[in-house]
């Protein structure tokens, strides 16, 4: 404590100055800080445990898990374009499979909840007995304790609220890992449902109707950015776009046997047009696998902590009896960020969906440009250097002036 001298001599005491009270952390920093934990979770279990249990097999595979992406050809250019067309058909096929198991299952979930779940059980059938006789040492002695301490009633009922928790835990682990693990997943469902519902899907190119809404919009995505240019590598042409896998085989073949440039083309004689044709497909997909990737990983991370937050929620809802302040603190660290990390998923899932959509719309407008300037592009180019020409002709021979400069006088003498 410091201290100085007034003017009656004496002695005035200055208080030391108090910390500085920064107030609650913001809701974003903590919706923050809460992903970041989950991130660091996720990261940690997709280490230690690198190989993810299927969600079992898809008795009807789609039509990217049937195409044989298969260039042939020698020379550097068709070995390029081979390596290329591959490369893109990895990114078209990671980014479609982040897709169909964001709306499938929760990653944390596969890795994490099924194992922990089957320890407990297995725990719980080894230990029965003593399982049994312990939960009912504890109710006899929450019984004692109601009756000789005579505690608040909000304390016995949360202790008792507690104790049934942990009896449902370990008597329903898979329920309860279920449970948790299902917030994750209806929500992008229900996001898909939003989707398909404003801005309804037709079925196009040989499309069932019957076929759900994501597995349209993903089969025109892998068409248009990996069957459209490897059927342009094959065969000059489109022709095997829309073909299903299982017969474009055949229907190669016979276009090889009949028209001898589709044949040029199978056997790799344009590789320069196949290089470029590669290049261009793999720029084309990358942006828009990558903004995939980066949508799946945070949908990801959301499920991952609406999970935990979900499992947390058996032990932290019995203190909503507790009091006020308990009722605020858990509005603040529980309820506040539940409700956050659902928008956050449900915000990531609708924007995949939305660039699934613009990919493959971006792509059939590409495609009507094509179709119309059919035919016209070399009178195009030719139109635009003549006109070039004409305007460098009018301007008149040598450089035009620097601005603020006047143009010098045609009978002035030159230096």
């Amino acid at each position: 404590m410091r201290s100085r001298v007034g003017s009656m001599g004496g002695a005035t005491r200055i208080p030391a100055a108090a910390p500085l009270d920064r107030g609650p952390v913001r809701f974003r920093t903590l919706l923050f800080r809460y992903l970041a934990v989950g991130f660091i979770l996720l990261a940690i279990v997709v280490v230690a445990n690198p190989g993810t249990p299927a969600a079992g097999a898809d008795p009807d595979p789609w039509d990217y898990q049937r195409e044989q992406v298969d260039v042939q050809g020698r020379g550097a250019l068709n070995a390029y374009a081979r390596g290329a067309v591959r490369a893109t058909a990895w990114l078209a096929k990671s980014s479609i499979e982040r897709q169909r198991d964001m709306l499938r299952l929760s990653l944390f979930d596969v890795l994490v909840g099924g194992g922990a779940a089957e320890s407990l059980g297995g725990f719980r059938s080894a230990n029965g007995r003593l399982l049994e006789a312990a939960t009912k040492a504890a109710l006899l002695g929450l019984i004692a304790w109601g009756v000789v301490r005579r505690p608040a009633w909000r304390s016995l009922t949360v202790a008792a609220l507690l104790l049934v928790v942990v009896t449902v835990l370990l008597t329903r682990p898979y329920s309860t890992v279920e449970a948790a693990a299902r917030p994750g997943v209806l929500v992008p469902n229900a996001m898909l449902a939003v989707v398909t519902r404003v801005a309804p899907d037709r079925a196009l190119g040989g499309q069932r109707d019957t076929d759900p809404t994501q597995r349209r919009l993903l089969t025109r995505y892998w068409r248009s950015f990996v069957a459209h240019p490897l059927s342009r590598m094959q065969t000059g042409t489109a022709v095997l776009a829309e073909a299903p896998p299982g017969k474009k085989a055949n229907v190669l073949e016979a276009l090889r046997r009949n028209v001898s440039a589709v044949n040029d083309w199978a056997v790799g004689h344009r590789g320069p047009e196949r290089a470029f044709i590669a290049t261009s497909a793999l720029g084309y997909v990358l942006p828009f696998a990558v903004g995939l990737g980066l949508l799946a990983m945070v949908a990801a991370c959301a499920q991952t902590l609406l999970f935990l937050l979900c499992l947390a929620g058996l032990f932290v809802l019995p203190l909503a009896v507790a009091g006020r302040r308990h009722r605020r603190a858990l509005v603040r660290l529980w309820l506040a960020p539940l409700l956050g990390s659902a928008a956050v998923l449900a915000g990531a899932s609708l924007l995949s969906f939305v660039v699934v959509r613009a990919a493959e719309t971006l792509h059939a407008s590409d495609e009507y440009v094509g179709l119309l300037l059919a035919g016209s592009t070399w009178p195009a180019l030719a139109a635009f250097l003549i006109g070039r020409w004409l305007t460098r002709k009018r301007q008149g021979p040598g450089l035009p002036p620097p601005p603020g400069r006047p143009a010098p006088a045609a009978n002035a003498p030159r230096s």
